[in-house]
């Protein structure tokens, strides 16, 4: 009888520590809770976003960082320094086009171009280069390199994001 007995407490001693174990060992697989959006997927408990898209789920379009009107100042290679405005907003049917609209007491510039990843990107169109650097969440700079009448000019805008209304 005592052999049955201590055999019948190994057995259900086993089949406890067995089932602990094996309990305990299973990894959830942290991607069923993880929703990724638009076109997002997951990989090692993060979303992996495609080009354009950001965030934790990839809800931000990237290119919503920089858009918006800026108040700032504009020089002309290195001239005294004028106040003037900067628009950037979003392109239709793009996730990542913006249109740059500097407003210029001396000229107004135009840009198309496509963000990345980063803070800065540079839009290379007829002739004018423009590199585009944002700095924290509400400064920009702009920088625009032309040739005006065979001679090498840059413009430098700097400003600061109006509040959105």
């Amino acid at each position: 009888m005592k052999f049955w007995k201590h055999s019948l407490i190994a057995a259900c001693t086993f089949l406890s520590l067995a089932t602990v174990v094996t309990y305990t060992s299973c990894v959830q697989d942290s991607c069923k809770a993880l929703k990724c959006r638009n076109g997002g997927t997951c990989a090692d408990e993060f979303c992996r976003c495609p080009v354009g898209w950001e965030g934790t789920q990839c809800e931000n379009a990237t290119r919503n960082k920089f858009t918006g009107r800026y108040d700032g100042i504009t020089q002309v290679n290195g001239e005294p320094s004028f106040q003037d405005s900067a628009l950037v907003d979003n392109l239709p049917f793009s996730t990542t086009g913006v249109r740059i609209n500097i407003f210029s007491r001396t000229n107004s510039h135009e840009f198309i171009g496509n963000v990345n990843e980063t803070d800065a990107f540079e839009v290379v169109d007829n002739g004018k280069t423009l590199l585009f650097t944002r700095i924290g969440n509400e400064r920009i700079e702009i920088s625009i390199e032309e040739t005006v009448d065979g001679k090498k000019s840059i413009t430098n805008f700097q400003g600061t994001r109006r509040p959105r209304n």
